[in-house]
């Protein structure tokens, strides 16, 4: 399998009406999300989700640190951020946390969570 330096390009086109269209169904915007597991597939990927979605400054710094520990070790790679994630606490009782991961021929996943 190989990557696409195009993959960021129609992330951006794709990832925001999703997650907005996801989260609209149950009520919520991104505001309302209190942990982000992205798929750390490279910084570009990161950044483009961060932008396309206006999350703050510090909401994939998990993905980020699995980023620079673990690399990029295929879409499976969120679920080491979603551990890192429930390690922190997050997302905290009754806030909601969203999983996002991307697979080949760039197949969004996605999924709402709620903290216990």
């Amino acid at each position: 399998m190989g990557l696409s330096p195009r993959v960021p390009d129609v992330l951006a086109r794709h990832v925001a009406p999703m997650i907005v269209e996801l989260l609209a169904r149950h009520g919520l915007t991104p505001s309302d999300v209190d942990a982000w597991a992205v798929h750390p597939g490279g910084l570009r990927i990161l950044d483009t989700v961060a932008d396309r979605l206006a999350l703050p400054a510090d909401a994939l710094d998990a993905s980020r640190q699995i980023l620079a520990e673990h690399g990029n070790c295929s879409s499976a790679t969120v679920l080491l951020v979603l551990d890192a994630l429930r390690a922190a606490g997050r997302p905290r009782p009754g806030h909601y946390g969203v999983a996002l991961a991307f697979g080949p021929g760039l197949t969004l996943y996605a999924v709402l969570l709620q903290g216990r």
